[in-house]
């Protein structure tokens, strides 16, 4: 479930373990209209805002306005993340779920995964080879 533009806002400052105070110290926007933002009845947030508050914290403005997942690659040429044709037609087409295969992906032991599964792949290869040459 997404996070609603307070969630957001809240959990970046709290990620910087930053008061509210000290947040409206370092982007010039007042505290109780940086609290009204992160609060359940908040009021609309003025674009001027949304960019300073997306510019310290790093993210796009897409994010804290809950467009998007991603914090900080909102155009991410397809070409530099050298996916095939195939794997693009899956992630667009969500015949797989990409919030599983992210989760996949950014796990600590992902790296060992994907060694073991290119042992057993080459294995299974070597074995085709051999029973091919028999």
């Amino acid at each position: 479930m997404s996070l609603s533009i307070q969630e957001r806002l809240k959990d970046l400052r709290v990620e910087r373990k930053l008061t509210l105070e000290q947040l409206a110290e370092q982007t010039g926007l007042s505290k109780s209209a940086l609290g009204s933002y992160e609060s359940d009845d908040y009021k609309d947030i003025s674009h001027h805002a949304i960019n300073k508050l997306a510019d310290f914290y790093g993210v796009t403005t897409d994010y804290l306005l809950t467009r998007t997942e991603t914090k900080s690659h909102p155009n991410a040429n397809l070409a530099d993340l050298c996916l095939s044709d195939e794997m693009i037609e899956l992630l667009k087409n969500k015949r797989i779920d990409t919030a599983l295969l992210c989760e996949l992906a950014t796990h600590l032991d992902f790296v060992k995964l994907l060694a073991d599964l290119q042992i057993y792949v080459e294995g299974i290869a070597s074995m085709q080879i051999q029973n091919l040459n028999a």
